[in-house]
């Protein structure tokens, strides 16, 4: 799974275990317990120096704007748990030469974690859209899945990635 995805998985983990830990409590252990948490206009990442993988422009890439909603569900009937989130947002490619070719555009961004005693599995899901100054268009799509068995055994491990210039 990339890094930006187990980070982000991992923020909107800690996210709704902070923001449920008043809900767990009231629950008293009783029933099915969900959390839910909306963020919106909020940037999703810092601004990150990278590449445009179209161009091999140097540059930075920033989410400007983003909406974000976080599920979290615990179950009554054992170690269980569901967590999702899902963001989107406006996103832009500002290359470091000034002459070089700009890019704005939409990204989603899904993923889903559960887990008991006896496995574990986590799916994400990104994909960012973008229009250059120019006229190209670059569209990028990364799904990715990891499934562990009771023993931390790896059994599925996939990180796919498809980009389209143009």
């Amino acid at each position: 799974m990339s890094r930006r995805a187990v980070r982000l998985a991992g923020l909107a983990v800690l996210m709704a275990l902070l923001t449920a830990g008043a809900a767990f409590a009231d629950a008293g252990g009783q029933g099915t317990v969900t959390v839910t948490t909306h963020a919106s206009g909020v940037p999703l990442f810092p601004p990150q120096h990278t590449t445009n993988p179209c161009t091999n422009a140097p540059g930075t890439l920033s989410a400007i704007s983003a909406n974000s909603v976080f599920h979290i569900t615990t179950f009554a009937t054992g170690p269980e748990f569901w967590v999702t989130g899902t963001d989107e947002g406006t996103v832009t490619f500002t290359p470091d030469d000034p002459s070089g070719v700009s890019a704005a555009g939409h990204f989603v961004s899904w993923f889903g974690e559960s887990g008991n005693n006896k496995n574990d599995v986590q799916h994400a899901t990104d994909t960012f859209m973008l229009a250059g100054s120019d006229g190209s268009r670059l569209v990028m799509h990364e799904t990715a899945h990891l499934s562990t068995n009771a023993n931390g055994v790896v059994t599925v491990n996939f990180d796919n990635i498809s980009l389209t210039c143009g």
